[in-house]
């Protein structure tokens, strides 16, 4: 199950410092650094929050391809998300995101939340059911909390 993070960047690389800092500042989360290779824009990060307790995700940055983005449009579509698919054009790179077996839906689309605040760009799940800012990420997650 790999989700994906549209990101505006010039170059595949992960800003694991802005996301540990805005994870603190703006999410009431705590984000650790596990692992990172900067030379293969690879990164494991640990996600904390007091309502979906503690996940893990596996972060890979690369070059966005045609198959991303021929992605786009339905998922926008699907969850009338209207000018997202746009952006989601308009982004050079992909952060491709990888949540440890057993991580809740809701903890994927809080996690995605804090990655779009980073990246400037549409969150993707793995089904294609929509394209997801910051704020409908986070109202995503609390959506799937209450079941």
């Amino acid at each position: 199950m790999i989700f994906l993070q549209f990101v505006q960047q010039p170059a595949p690389q992960i800003e694991v410092e802005r996301l540990v800092a805005q994870a603190s500042r703006y999410f009431s989360a705590e984000l650790e650094i596990v692992s990172r290779d900067a030379a293969t824009s690879q990164a494991t990060l640990r996600f904390r929050t007091a309502l979906d307790g503690e996940s893990s995700f596996e972060l890979h940055a690369r070059v966005t391809d045609d198959a991303d983005r021929a992605r786009l449009a339905p998922a926008e579509l699907a969850n009338h998300s209207y000018g997202m698919a746009g952006l989601g054009e308009r982004c050079v790179c992909v952060w491709q995101v990888t949540p440890a077996a057993g991580t809740s839906p809701a903890a994927c689309f809080q996690f995605g939340a804090l990655l779009a605040s980073v990246a400037l760009g549409p969150w993707l799940p793995p089904d294609g059911s929509g394209l997801y800012g910051v704020r409908s990420a986070r109202v995503f997650a609390e959506q799937l909390r209450k079941g």
